[in-house]
């Protein structure tokens, strides 16, 4: 009986999450779950943000923060024109709070029941015990609220100064204010001792922000209290969207099937159990706690963030209603790519890059309506999700598995103009399917410039060879990808990379 080969405990990427539980955050956690045998969640925190807050029973957002962004009840009215902050948001004693138990709901029950099915197709799940007990509730009663330390602040502060040597991501799908909260615990520890630079030496080494469209959250937090104190914390954004209907729209039709009713009914929801189950598509019936009308979406599949006209749209009953947060955790998978760089590597969504640096020239500007670069894996990370959602309900024999992947050739090189360079690596199918395999050039993330042809000489053989442009300049990288991917409705596809460096 094929299973996924497992990923060694030291070589998954470490994050941390953050969520304010907003719906497709929901949508996001389903999907996470579907690769906690790729990657360790060290621990999982709700936290506040400008968009949801949960109050304290006492105080008012004014009173906690008079420095907020949320754009408050003005956010309610359909089809409002701009968006930005309600003066009047000071008032707020709460603001579209999210269900308390949601996170200790989804691990105690959808998820404990697709465990053991999940952990027979690819070894490595943790346990909902083990879930549970990395679950906290962080800063949560307001935005940008870093009053006092939390369980969640705690459990942030807790990774970051273990001794666990990986890279840790801390993904902000919310509001900064717990991460910042957890920084500010560590500087009133250390700072103004003999131990400081050693410690924040150690913060700067080991921890990295990826946030949504920025590394510094949905609130002011980090502008107000983190920046200060860690300066050159790397706060990283990606490069393009997971997923988006717009994109798929722009550029990707071949996508576009996926994102429409019935397609994402039929192939992540039906027959995946309890855990699928809890994914939101657009109009699908479902109601909302906790949030107003014009957040509804899964009543009345309207979409209108108060952008303009451009970015308002109706949706079909069963369309894709999104994951606005999985570009931080799907970069960080195990794929062959270079998911776990530093800025500039590829991932399956491009590259990472620091906030307020220069983003690459095929970045777009979310809030201009264009959501992010071209995604050249698109299409193979959609297939994957089906195929994962599956594993949720399915003996290993009736599911797909990742082909297993690696490089036999020298890997990274340096070459001359007119040189050539080997290319070779082999794939196996854990379920004995047939794999389609390929060397192409990715032009996406190299840095060639001249005008010569790139390309393999033989492209669909796993050993061949590439001959570096005679016009290539000393310091220009050419990246070749090898893919390989099953013969399947739902193939998965992994890769691995060579980068030429011209000398």
């Amino acid at each position: 009986m094929a299973t996924a080969a497992p990923v060694a405990p030291q070589d998954r990427p470490r994050i941390v999450v953050t969520t304010d539980l907003e719906v497709d955050d929901m949508n996001s956690l389903v999907h996470l779950a579907l690769y906690l045998n790729d990657l360790d969640l060290a621990a999982i925190t709700t936290t506040a943000s400008q968009y949801h807050f949960q109050g304290d029973g006492t105080h008012t957002l004014g009173e906690v923060n008079p420095h907020w962004r949320t754009s408050g009840r003005l956010a309610y009215q359909m089809g409002r024109k701009g968006h930005g902050p309600d003066p009047d948001a000071g008032t707020l004693a709460e603001y579209r709070p999210f269900p308390q138990t949601w996170l200790e709901d989804l691990w105690a029950g959808p998820y404990a029941q697709a465990w053991p099915s999940l952990e027979a197709n690819a070894p490595g799940y943790p346990t909902p015990e083990e879930l549970l007990a990395r679950t906290y509730h962080g800063n949560e009663a307001f935005e940008g609220d870093v009053r006092e330390d939390t369980p969640g602040s705690d459990a942030v502060k807790a990774a970051i100064m273990d001794d666990d040597p990986r890279t840790l991501w801390l993904l902000s799908w919310g509001g900064m204010n717990t991460i910042v909260r957890a920084l500010m615990s560590i500087a009133a520890d250390w700072q103004g001792t003999p131990r400081w630079d050693q410690v924040r030496e150690k913060v700067y080494r080991k921890v990295r922000v990826l946030g949504v469209y920025n590394g510094v959250g949905q609130d002011n937090s980090w502008a107000d209290h983190g920046r200060e104190l860690f300066p050159e914390l790397a706060l990283l954004r990606p490069s393009a969207m997971f997923q988006s209907y717009f994109s798929a729209v722009r550029d990707q039709a071949d996508c576009l099937p996926m994102f429409q009713a019935p397609w994402p009914q039929q192939n992540l929801i039906e027959g995946n159990g309890d855990l699928m189950g809890l994914y939101r598509l657009y109009a699908d019936g479902h109601h909302l706690e906790g949030e107003p009308e014009r957040y509804q979406y899964c009543e009345h599949g309207v979409l209108d963030f108060g952008f303009g006209e451009g970015v308002r749209h109706r949706f079909n009953a069963g369309d894709l209603l999104g994951e606005g947060d999985s570009m931080t955790f799907v970069p960080l998978v195990p794929m062959g790519l270079r998911g776990a760089g530093e800025k500039g590597f590829e991932t399956p969504l491009g590259v990472l890059y620091e906030d307020g640096a220069e983003p690459p020239a095929f970045v777009g500007n979310p809030f201009a309506g264009d959501l992010g670069a071209f995604n050249p894996c698109l299409k193979p990370l959609w297939e994957e999700f089906a195929a994962r959602a599956a594993w949720c309900s399915h003996e290993p024999a009736q599911c797909i598995h990742p082909p297993v992947v690696e490089l036999t050739c020298a890997g990274d090189v340096m070459a001359a103009p007119g040189e050539s360079v080997a290319l070779a690596a082999t794939a196996a199918d854990p379920d004995g399917r047939e794999l389609l395999t390929l060397w192409e050039y990715d032009q996406l993330v190299s840095s060639y410039a001249g005008t010569r042809p790139v390309r393999p000489w033989d492209p669909v053989g796993a050993t061949t060879a590439v001959t570096i442009p005679a016009d290539a300049k000393p310091g220009d990288r050419l990246v070749f990808t090898f893919v390989a991917r099953n013969v399947a409705d739902h193939p998965i596809s992994r890769y691995a990379q060579v980068a030429v460096t011209v000398r």
